[in-house]
């Protein structure tokens, strides 16, 4: 049930823009009337994100003889192809692997990147079940044919890192089950984080790649979460400073969200990628479709972008950079033709590490063109008013001119309508501003990626821990419970009143029997600090479970997700039993002062609910660790398999001691 709560998950992918030196920045000012110089610093790049694989052309535009293409004398491009949580599965879904190849094919040889970027989950790692794990390497050897048809379809660059399936039951970087070292592109040069450096005539472009997996990395589901340890941390350092002191651009790429990844120095991880313009990763997977787009701002500057699978949605992203300013459009794959408006940029990603002020300056609307098929028209609209035909310059760049002093002031709407020669439409729209008007990010997308989300967790469970505790101590220390019972004014507090009293009453009547008191405290102080199974949590290492950390090959793994599964087992085991056993003494007290029950009563109001709670935690105890670590989680599992004895002894207590508590006659006949 949790596994499904949080594996509405999946991959965020990214992108970036960093100014150019401050010498550049001049002749640029001193050219920006010159459209040559203008569009000569135009780059482009495509992102694509989870792809889960499973095992189980050139532009045909003819010159447009109204505008002047000789003003352009060469443009400059680089495509980036980003692709995330690729998942390949030698169990299900086997069209991953086949989907991506044609993908190569269509969109690898249209676009034409410098590079790729792979950023983590390149294979599934999971049983048929899903819940046990490991390392399987016929989907790491379709994983490199993969990559390796792509290559031959069109020769660039492959740079990956492991996401958290990557690290499934792998002990260490140099370990013999790591196998992304021996068939991942980078891994055998670059087994955890690195960098490169893309060297353009106009400046130099630095991406970083973050490998944020734990290591050791336990078998599923505790490495849901990100682990930045102080010897990564400080490599990440070097890297970054190294990219300040040497590129006009930085970007860093990664697996996962930031609000997934808990620091070992308890430093957010946003301030160690303060200097990158854009964060690309993926790994949340549209969050099963409630958010297909994660975009938000850090209080750094960095913009961190979280792009839809590949996997389920087979979606990808283009972006492009314009005289050192992002854009970036996600796209579903199969959809023609792919429209980026470059100049002027959205206003939702206006960032303070990209120059801006440019587009003021600007002379020329640039709109970038993908398609199979011949362009035949792109129209442009600003604000609903018709601006004119943008007009063909080279490969898949249209430009048209403009005064950008008629929208100086507030925000601007611009839509360009592109038709292609079999009649294929695309409509994009976007607000741009050219005075630092900027739109908000959707709330949700910015509560999921600005949130650590390690820390809410954490705070969720001590509250629910703290809160359980002293309301039993208080009620243990309160003599009558009638002084805590609300007394309503009208007919709708009094009905809400009394429902609040019954249950006050039902857990005081609760905290009155002193074994059972006992047993409710001491159970939950151990969900709290004792380790809830001892288990081969890699294979063949045993490993220690505690709602604060795993202990593994003598390392301690932050808590992370048993922090998750700490909540769900107070909500959905501890408070339910608690209120469970108040109702079976107060329905005991109830009954004792009637001379007659109704046949089969008892069945329903007691047998009934008791024992569907603990049929739902045995199928918990007996299915969720134990499939993914063997029998030992469950016979050495005091949290999940103590439960059901807790759960009968909690019985066994309210049934004997029930007619024991004193008489309060009002209340009890209530």
């Amino acid at each position: 049930m949790l596994s499904f709560f949080i594996k509405s998950t999946i991959f965020l992918l990214y992108s970036v823009a960093i100014t150019s030196s401050e010498s550049h920045d001049i002749e640029q000012r001193k050219q920006m009337s010159d459209p040559t110089s203008e569009l000569s610093n135009l780059f482009w790049f495509v992102q694509v994100t989870d792809i889960h694989i499973s095992k189980f052309s050139a532009f045909s535009r003819a010159p447009d003889l109204s505008f002047d293409v000789s003003l352009v004398s060469s443009v400059l491009i680089c495509v980036l192809f980003q692709v995330t949580d690729i998942h390949i599965s030698k169990f299900f879904a086997f069209s991953r692997a086949p989907d991506l190849k044609k993908f190569c094919l269509t969109h690898l040889t249209n676009i034409r990147p410098d590079f790729v970027i792979v950023s983590g989950d390149l294979t599934d790692a999971k049983y048929a079940d899903t819940r046990g794990s490991k390392q399987f390497i016929e989907e790491w050897k379709l994983y490199q044919r993969t990559v390796n048809d792509c290559k031959q379809a069109y020769d660039t660059t492959w740079f990956d890192i492991k996401g958290n399936h990557d690290a499934f039951d792998v002990p260490g970087d140099f370990d013999k089950r790591n196998l992304f070292r021996k068939y991942s592109e980078q891994g055998w040069t670059h087994p955890s984080s690195y960098s490169f450096t893309h060297v353009k005539p106009y400046g130099n472009y630095t991406v970083i790649a973050m490998d944020a997996a734990p290591i050791p990395g336990p078998r599923r589901p505790f490495n849901f979460f990100g682990y930045m340890n102080k010897e990564r941390r400080m490599k990440l350092q070097d890297l970054s400073q190294q990219a300040m002191n040497s590129s006009n651009m930085t970007l860093w790429f990664g697996h996962y969200t930031t609000s997934l990844i808990v620091d070992a120095e308890e430093n957010n991880i946003r301030n160690l990628m303060k200097d990158a313009a854009y964060y690309l990763c993926g790994h949340l997977h549209t969050l099963n479709g409630l958010l297909t787009r994660m975009y938000t701002r850090h209080n750094t500057g960095t913009i961190e972008l979280e792009l839809g699978d590949w996997r389920d949605n087979r979606l990808y992203r283009v972006l492009a950079i314009d005289n050192d300013m992002l854009s970036f459009t996600d796209v579903k794959y199969g959809e023609w033709p792919v429209v980026l408006i470059t100049n002027p940029k959205d206003a939702l990603f206006t960032s303070s590490k990209e120059p801006t002020y440019r587009m003021k300056n600007s002379t020329y609307i640039r709109i970038l063109v993908f398609s199979t098929a011949k362009i035949q028209s792109v129209d442009v609209h600003i604000d609903d008013k018709w601006i004119g035909l943008a007009h063909h310059v080279q490969g898949p760049l249209y430009a048209l001119k403009w005064n950008p002093a008629s929208y100086l002031h507030g925000l601007h709407t611009i839509k360009v309508t592109v038709q292609d020669s079999v009649n294929m439409l695309k409509t994009v729209k976007q607000d741009f501003s050219l005075d630092g008007t900027v739109t908000s990010f959707p709330f949700l997308a910015k509560m999921v990626l600005t949130n650590n989300i390690y820390n809410l967790t954490q705070c969720i469970f001590w509250m629910l821990i703290l809160i359980y505790i002293v309301l039993l101590l208080m009620l243990r220390l309160l003599n009558n419970i009638q002084v805590m019972f609300i007394q309503g004014q009208n007919v709708i507090t009094r009905n809400v009143g009394h429902f609040i009293n019954i249950w006050l009453l039902r857990l005081w009547l609760v905290t009155k029997i002193k074994s059972l008191y006992w047993l409710f405290t001491l159970f939950t102080l151990y969900v709290a600090i004792g380790p809830w199974f001892i288990a081969d949590v890699l294979e063949g290492e045993v490993g220690v479970l505690f709602v604060w950390g795993l202990y593994v090959k003598g390392t301690l793994l932050p808590g992370c997700l048993a922090y998750l599964y700490g909540i769900f087992h107070i909500v959905l085991f501890n408070i339910p039993l608690l209120l469970m056993t108040g109702y079976i003494i107060h329905y005991t007290r109830q009954m004792s002062q009637k001379h007659h029950i109704p046949r089969f009563h008892k069945l329903k109001h007691i047998y009934i609910p008791f024992l569907s709670l603990v049929i739902v935690n045995t199928l918990i105890a007996i299915t969720e660790f134990p499939a993914a670590y063997g029998s030992k989680a469950m016979i050495l599992g005091p949290v999940r398999t103590g439960s059901i004895f807790v759960s009968f002894v909690a019985y066994h207590l309210a049934q004997k001691h029930a007619l024991a508590i004193p008489a309060f006659h009002k209340v009890d006949k209530d």
